[in-house]
């Protein structure tokens, strides 16, 4: 299946705006709209998750595969990484926690608090991949069911997830079950509307991208930003960038810049693999110049994250996946 290059494109964007908020961070200066990169994640599953899978039966458990050797050997990768660093020097990556308990249940994507009582794992940005799994596993079960059924399915479970938390609130609302969840059900209707040929044409599509960028500009710059209303202030352009994004595409194409689609392949490495690149950059040059801070901690990000793509990701990729296909796996299911 040819990947979208917009999605690529995103990727990137999304990827290296939660370096930015990260780094920005040593300084103790807000660029919290830097965290809406995760918001675009979760728009961008939603619509990958519809492509590969529409219209074709796909075994749940063929699809629970993939999807786990996918994330997690990164994952585990990156959380062991940072768990030994945090455990030899424990000043050097002050957001990371050790604790055999809290690596344990990290690993597992077990939603949990730390020892601060952050609900965060051993890797800060992991947090997403919890909500990631609950989609997951939301979508393997709609795959059991009949195609037709497939969108409603995972929209109404989601949708009682999100209820269900919003009923029994903390702390199981603070760890997942949450309208955060909806950014994927937003993701799932782009994609029928792609799966359709039912997007927006492309004057639209700049003006829906236009919208987006706005919105973010306006909240970070007047700091209206209330946590509990994320999925709105975050989430609804998140969900119009990739809609203008996918527009422009669908009509009359994207070009292709070899550069940011190889930043798009690597964005899940730059996301995981960024705390302690932008760390050595921090304690070795210092953070006191955001002029020069920030740029050395996204070239250090990106330099990171395209070693972890090239020397981690793809062969441990290429070796769970090796080790998992057969006739109930397809390998086009990536």
């Amino acid at each position: 299946m040819k990947p979208l290059l917009s999605i690529q494109y995103l990727r990137a964007f999304a990827a290296l705006a939660v370096v930015a908020y990260h780094a920005m961070q040593w300084r103790d200066e807000g660029f919290d709209v830097g965290r809406a990169g995760v918001d675009v994640f979760f728009v961008i599953s939603g619509v990958i998750m519809w492509r590969i899978t529409a219209r074709r039966d796909v075994p749940p458990l063929a699809f629970l595969w993939r999807r786990v050797t996918r994330v997690a050997p990164l994952y585990w990768s990156a959380t062991l990484l940072v768990a030994a660093i945090a455990a030899a020097w424990p000043w050097f990556l002050p957001q990371v926690l050790g604790g055999g308990r809290h690596l344990a249940l990290s690993l597992a994507l077990i939603p949990h608090f730390d020892a601060r009582g952050r609900p965060f794992p051993t890797l800060p940005p992991g947090w997403s991949l919890i909500y990631e799994a609950i989609f997951y596993s939301i979508f393997a079960l709609a795959l059991a069911g009949p195609r037709a059924w497939r969108g409603r399915v995972v929209v109404g479970g989601l949708t009682a997830v999100v209820a269900g938390g919003i009923l029994l609130h903390d702390p199981v609302y603070i760890l997942g079950a949450n309208p955060m969840l909806w950014q994927f059900a937003a993701g799932l209707g782009l994609g029928v509307a792609l799966e359709h040929d039912a997007l927006p044409s492309r004057w639209w599509g700049v003006a829906l991208i236009g919208a987006a960028l706005s919105v973010w500009t306006v909240i970070q710059s007047s700091g209206m930003f209330v946590e509990l209303w994320r999925p709105f202030f975050w989430g609804v352009p998140a969900t119009l960038l990739v809609a203008g994004a996918l527009s422009l595409e669908a009509h009359g194409g994207a070009r292709e810049w070899p550069a940011l689609k190889r930043l798009g392949d690597a964005s899940y490495a730059i996301y995981l693999f960024h705390l302690p690149a932008v760390a050595v950059v921090a304690h070795t040059l210092g953070f006191r110049n955001p002029w020069l801070f920030l740029p050395l901690s996204l070239v250090a990000a990106i330099g990171a994250g395209l070693a972890a793509h090239l020397w981690i990701e793809k062969p441990l990729l290429g070796w769970t996946r090796s080790a998992g296909v057969s006739p109930a796996s397809p390998a086009t299911i990536d």
